[in-house]
């Protein structure tokens, strides 16, 4: 498998999942199938497009290949269909879509501004950035706390899939490389979620 190929399913696995916790968000403040696709879609696409805004990567994939916007629409689709097997379970549900979504577009916004010859500090802001972006604005639209606010480790998940990505060896197969640093950055996350890990606050 290429690395453009792993790039393109991986992406389209963060955008789905991504598309899921925006379709539950949603979900959770009683919106209709209209507000639900367009928040999953918000909370897919977000974090990529401004990625590539601020790349110059331009116009952004999905302009003139709605793959992506499709996917999303499918998956808040699905998640509406699962609703009510789902009722009591969509919190738990939001939060580990939310971290998959986040480790994926942490560790492939780090990779697409390595391509582009960013700088190193760039390079993981700008996974963190891809991770956080989509989330943020899918909270605010729904007046609620953004995920990235709350005390559990979240942006810190994300930086530290970056620099996974670029303290890993030169060698390494990228295929493996991004493997590895998706699963540090989730693993991260997810000990935050299970663990209630957070950062000291000041005072």
């Amino acid at each position: 498998m290429t690395i453009t190929i792993l790039f393109f399913w991986l992406s389209l696995a963060g955008t789905a999942v991504f598309a899921v916790s925006g379709a539950l968000q949603a979900l959770r403040n009683d919106m209709d199938i209209v507000g639900v696709s367009f928040i999953a879609c918000v909370t897919g696409v977000g974090g990529g497009t401004m990625r590539d805004l601020l790349l110059g990567a331009t116009p952004v994939a999905w302009v003139n290949d709605p793959t992506d916007i499709i996917v999303c629409v499918t998956f808040a689709g699905l998640t509406v269909v699962a609703n009510k097997q789902i009722i009591g379970r969509r919190l738990d549900l939001l939060l580990w879509a939310d971290a998959v979504g986040m480790a994926l577009f942490a560790v492939l916004g780090a990779a697409k501004a390595q391509q582009y010859g960013a700088h190193p500090l760039t390079v993981i802001l700008f996974g963190a950035m891809s991770a956080t972006f989509g989330g943020i604005v899918r909270d605010v639209i729904c007046n609620e706390i953004p995920v990235l606010f709350r005390k559990e480790i979240y942006i810190t998940a994300a930086l530290i899939g970056g620099v996974t990505l670029l303290l890993l060896p030169v060698g390494l197969d990228d295929a493996f490389k991004l493997s590895i640093a998706v699963v540090v950055s989730f693993t991260v996350r997810a000990c935050s979620i299970v663990y209630g890990w957070s950062l000291p606050k000041y005072g």
